[in-house]
């Protein structure tokens, strides 16, 4: 995906507040969610300040429901504390390319490419050379 293409996804977007049982995992999400140490400071953090930056979803096939393109870890922290209502950006017809490369690039901005495992970056290099 070129950048002119990035610049058409951030055009077409609304922020609301949904229900988190509205949402569901994006099902072609190659990053893994955080466990362990990483997984409880987040978990704390959202206990301590709330969400502070909206999620990134887009309408999925089922009627009401959101697929997570970025957020996948907030989200999870935000169920572990009894957060019912997130902020999120939605973004309107996106195709499956454009969507993977929120997913993406999303990943790529919080997580260092070192730390990715192989076929993370893998599906990293591939969404990005298209």
């Amino acid at each position: 995906m070129n950048m002119n293409n990035a610049k058409q996804i951030v055009t077409s977007r609304v922020v609301e507040t949904l229900a988190i049982d509205k949402l569901t995992p994006y099902d072609k999400n190659p990053f893994h969610l955080y466990e362990g140490e990483r997984l409880e400071d987040m978990v704390e953090s959202v206990r301590e300040n709330g969400i502070l930056v909206p999620i990134i979803v887009r309408r999925h096939s089922l009627e009401g429901k959101f697929e997570i393109l970025s957020g996948h870890n907030r989200v999870e922290a935000a169920k572990a504390v009894g957060i019912e209502d997130l902020n999120a950006v939605i973004h309107e017809n996106l195709s499956d390319d454009e969507a993977m490369f929120i997913v993406t690039e999303s990943n790529l901005i919080q997580r260092s490419f070192a730390d990715l495992r192989h076929s993370e970056r893998a599906a990293a290099l591939t969404s990005h050379s298209t």
